[in-house]
Parts: structure tokens; sequence; C-alpha cells
């Protein structure tokens, strides 16, 4: 029953997830075009195809930030649309536990938006290379990664391949803590008769500034680490921050997690 149920997931917000990538390919294609007119260009060029291009530009920018967004943002809603509104009937009356039927709909908005930020990030290398005629990719493979890993040893105290471990996890986490954020937020407004919007955005502000006060308390604590940093010494004070930022955001989702399976376990005020 899972296994259809994932399937049924990616198939029902496939459709539109798709037409955002699309549209995400299109702008790629206009803004790597003008990219490539702006670096290839020429003093016989005119003033209003420089603007033209530079228009293309800010398109494209306005374009790669609206996708994301537009993106979640349907993803919230069909989240909503499926736990707390008339379909959430259906949803409840599945053969699967709670946290089952909550763990599918996480796993799928997080391989959307995880699918998404990468496309994002392949549509800006895609739009340097271009841009620049081929030389991007070409200068990256010509870079020298002794140097970088000496580099990053030096400055932070750390290794490489541990600075790009903490990267790839503080964006996982990263992703899971912006959907479990909201969920809670929409689970907890499920909790009143009344006002729930206003009870869910309510409740997203409290835990976002649990969460600010947290890492503020850890910087904090940090700070007797703070001299040796100054002292060229920062592999302390940096793998203190990263560890302990990874830890809290860890124990974080999991409250979190815990807070959304208690309360759809309940199925309080469905619409």
């Amino acid at each position: 029953m899972i296994g259809k149920l994932i399937k049924y997931e990616f198939k029902h917000t496939s459709k539109t997830m798709f037409t955002t990538w699309i549209v995400l390919a299109a702008a790629t294609l206009m803004g790597s075009l003008a990219l490539y007119r702006l670096d290839q260009g020429n003093h016989s060029d005119t003033t209003f195809s420089v603007v033209m291009n530079v228009i293309m530009l800010v398109l494209y920018i306005i374009a790669l930030i609206g996708i994301f967004y537009v993106d979640f943002i349907y993803l919230c809603y069909h989240y909503y649309k499926t736990m707390y509104s008339s379909q959430g009937y259906l949803t409840h009356t599945l053969p699967l536990s709670p946290a089952a039927a909550f763990s599918v709909k996480i796993f799928a908005f997080f391989i959307w938006m995880l699918a998404s930020s990468v496309l994002l990030v392949i549509s800006v290398l895609v739009l340097l290379n271009v841009g620049s005629g081929g030389e991007f990719f070409s200068t990256i493979s010509t870079f020298m990664w002794d140097e970088f890993i000496q580099s990053v040893n030096e400055l932070f105290g750390i290794s490489a391949p541990f600075l790009i471990f903490i990267f790839i996890a503080d964006t996982f986490l990263g992703i899971l803590w912006r959907i479990l954020w909201v969920t809670t937020s929409m689970a907890i407004g499920q909790l009143f008769q009344s006002g729930r919007t206003g009870f869910s955005i309510l409740a997203g502000f409290c835990i976002y500034m649990v969460n600010q006060v947290v890492n503020t308390i850890l910087l904090a604590a940090s700070g007797y680490n703070l001299t040796a940093f100054l002292d060229g010494m920062p592999e302390n004070l940096i793998r203190q921050i990263l560890g302990g930022s990874m830890i809290i955001s860890a124990v974080m989702l999991i409250a979190l997690y815990g807070i959304c399976v208690y309360i759809n376990k309940k199925r309080l005020n469905l619409e």
C-alpha cells in the first residue's frame, strides 16, 4: 500500500512539477543566449540590443527564484489539500498508519524539492558555461584541486571532504527543515475550530523563532573557542558551529516530525 501511495503522490504532482521545469529550461536557454551575447558583444551592438539582453538576464533570475518558490508553494498546497481538506478524509481512511501516510507525503515533497534544487544549480552552471562560450567548464576542469584542499585546511582547519559532506548534509537538512516547518504549522493550525490559517501562521513564526534562539545560543556557547580562532586555530570553532548546527537541525526535525504524526493521528478538525 505504501508503494501505491508513493506512486500516486508522484503521479498526481508530476504534471505541475514537470511544467515548471520546462519553464526553467526555456528560461535557461534565454538567459544563456543573453549572457553569451553580452560576453561576445562588440562596439557595434546597439543600446537596444544591450538593454534587451540585460532584461533577459533579469527575467532569468526572476524565473530562477520564482520557480523554486512556485514548486514549494504548490507542494505545500497539495499537502494541505490531501491531508486537511475534504480529500484528507480519503487519506486518513487508507489502510496505513498516520505516520506512514505522513512519511510518504514528506518523502515525495522532499524528493521533488531536492530535484528542483539540483536542476536550479544545473541551470546556473549551464548559463555560465554557455554564456562564457564554453570557457567556464574548461576553467573548472583545470582547477587545481590539490591547492583547494590545502587552502580549505589552512583557512578552516578541516578537510575538504568533511566540508563537502557538511555542505551536502546541510542542504538535505535545510530542505527537510522548511518542509516540516510548514507542515507542522499547518498541523498545529488544525487544532483550532476557527482561525486555522492565522494560528498556522502564528505557529510557523513561533517555530522559526525557537530555531533562531537555539542557534543563537549555540553561537554564544562557541565564544570560548573564538580566541583560538583569532590565533589561527579555527578547527574547534568551525567543527563546533557546523556540528552543533547539524545536531540542532536533526533534533528540531525529529521534534517537528513527532508533532505532525501526533496531530495527524488524532485527525483533528478536518475541513
